[in-house]
């Protein structure tokens, strides 16, 4: 019997329960909890063991879009990033809680979870769904970048960004939008760094995209793929920018909204 996860937004014990009984019409297992919107205890890390359980075959995410505040998507997106590094292959299906919708529209999702299939949970097709994405490993990441979290209540949140080989940074920079920015580090990717020597390093640039406002930092040292930038953040960003260090007027960078 294969086994899934659910992470309802909200306390709403009908929807749990619509989602766990389809479930079970399906030959699955659920389980799950109510997610607990403290950023400050980093209560998002208190799941992450049971998703990266290799027995746990889909993650699904229950809610609405008035669910998503900008805690809720921070945490959601930093939860999401730190289960990505151990289970690249876990399944997710997003399954909207609000019966005036078939689905939650992408472009109001974090940037994470953008290809995520999405289903309203009134679709006759909600059991189908379930069981294709318990039986269906996802698709590896198309992206010519690298982003991870490492954190923990006692080093805070780290964001790690690099390039995919064989592709190589002369230099890397991250900005956040909201949050501050307070360390940084060159390192093997994989591992936060306890030394290393920075190259020509910058803090305080100011960006702006449309509306949004970032503030970055940056370093020179080259980089492969097998190293990574790691910029620890504070508080609660809404979205990051991040890639090589430009060279000359032209920038190219990634944008993840959150």
């Amino acid at each position: 019997m294969k086994n899934i996860w659910i992470t309802a937004l909200a306390k709403e014990q009908v929807s749990v329960m619509a989602i766990t009984g389809t479930a079970s019409q399906y030959g699955l297992a659920a389980d799950g909890h109510f997610w607990t919107d403290d950023l400050g205890k980093m209560a998002w890390l208190g799941i992450r063991e049971k998703l990266t359980d290799k027995n746990i075959s889909l993650w699904v995410i229950a809610g609405k879009a008035e669910d998503l505040t900008p805690e809720v998507r921070y945490g959601l997106t930093l939860l999401s990033l730190t289960i990505r590094m151990e289970r690249p292959d876990l399944s997710l299906l997003w399954v909207d809680t609000e019966d005036k919708k078939d689905t939650t529209e992408s472009s109001i999702l974090p940037t994470v979870f953008a290809e995520v299939p999405r289903i309203g949970i009134t679709n006759n097709l909600l059991g189908a769904k379930l069981a294709a994405g318990a039986n269906t490993a996802a698709k590896p990441s198309a992206t010519e970048y690298r982003l991870s979290v490492h954190a923990n209540p006692g080093f805070g949140v780290w964001f790690e960004v690099g390039p995919v080989t064989p592709q190589e940074w002369s230099g890397a920079m991250l900005a956040a939008a909201g949050g501050e920015i307070k360390a940084h580090g060159i390192g093997p990717a994989g591992t936060l760094p306890e030394k290393c020597v920075l190259e020509y390093p910058i803090q305080g640039m100011e960006l702006s995209l449309g509306e949004e406002k970032y503030t970055g930092w940056a370093v020179a040292n080259k980089m492969t793929g097998d190293s990574s930038y790691f910029v620890k953040v504070d508080g609660v960003s809404s979205g990051l920018l991040f890639g090589p260090l430009a060279e000359g007027d032209e920038v190219e960078l990634y944008r993840v909204d959150m």
